[in-house]
């Protein structure tokens, strides 16, 4: 059995294959939700499972100090070189997001891009009394693209593919979400990229299992939990679109909590 090398350990084309992203654009929504929601002074933003931190340049260049956390060694030193390349004083922490520690509490915490790997109750309700610990009261928590809304969507049989092309190097990437166990709301999430460089060819494979989190769970147990209000869900990325009945698309929806 042939098996391919981890996409997270080649971090610079697992930026490179996510680029896509208006990051400006996401770092001002940031400040937009900070500006009318949060309750305490924001200075420190902690991404969770930040692999190579795409948003620490931005984010420190708006005055914001990064933290990142991910249990992927490659990630963590790609993300440190990065920092001490722009001579950023950021930190960062080795750790799971199921279960982890701080220092100190931050002001602001974010999930990108659907990168919330819990596989069960228990791991949910541990991230979430985690990221509480972790966060100031009046701080807020980001959560982007991790409440399934639209799980018939999501789940499609075909994947999603693209391109990416930097000089001579040139990316292929696919990402597939296949459920395997309903009971449990589990799927998988299979993320390939073929790499191009000049005359080196890679071919990279991940597969994640998630559980999936539906609106109105997630609502009960934050309700239940104590912890958080909740402050809203919007449509793709934009403080304008919230979610409601009407909304027919739905695409990258951010969820937004407060600590109490």
């Amino acid at each position: 059995m042939n098996i391919k090398p981890n996409c997270y350990d080649y971090p610079r084309y697992y930026e490179l294959a996510f680029a896509f992203r208006d990051l400006a654009h996401e770092v001002d929504v940031i400040q937009q939700t900070i500006q009318q929601f949060a309750r305490v002074d924001t200075h420190t933003v902690l991404t969770l499972a930040c692999g190579p931190s795409p948003h620490l340049l931005e984010l420190s260049a708006r005055g914001l100090q990064f933290v990142g956390l991910d249990i992927n060694p490659a990630m963590l030193a790609y993300s440190k070189a990065k920092a001490q390349q722009a001579g950023i004083a950021a930190k960062f922490y080795q750790q799971s997001m199921t279960a982890f520690q701080l220092e100190q509490p931050v002001d602001y915490i974010l999930i990108a891009l659907g990168d919330l790997y819990v596989q069960s109750n228990e791991e949910l309700d541990s991230h979430l009394s985690s990221v509480a610990a972790a966060l100031r009261p009046g701080g807020l928590f980001l959560l982007d693209w991790c409440i399934q809304f639209e799980p018939a969507n999501m789940f499609k049989s075909e994947a999603e593919m693209w391109e990416v092309k930097q000089g001579d190097l040139h990316l292929k990437c696919q990402v597939r979400m296949q459920p395997f166990d309903h009971p449990n709301q589990l799927f998988e999430e299979q993320l390939a990229i073929e790499v191009q460089e000049g005359e080196q060819c890679l071919s990279l494979a991940s597969h994640s299992i998630k559980r999936a989190i539906y609106p109105q769970e997630f609502l009960q147990l934050i309700k239940m939990m104590q912890q958080f209000e909740f402050i809203g869900w919007w449509n793709n990325w934009t403080l304008d679109e919230p979610l409601t009945r009407q909304t027919q698309t739905i695409f990258r929806p951010i969820t937004l909590l407060r600590k109490r």
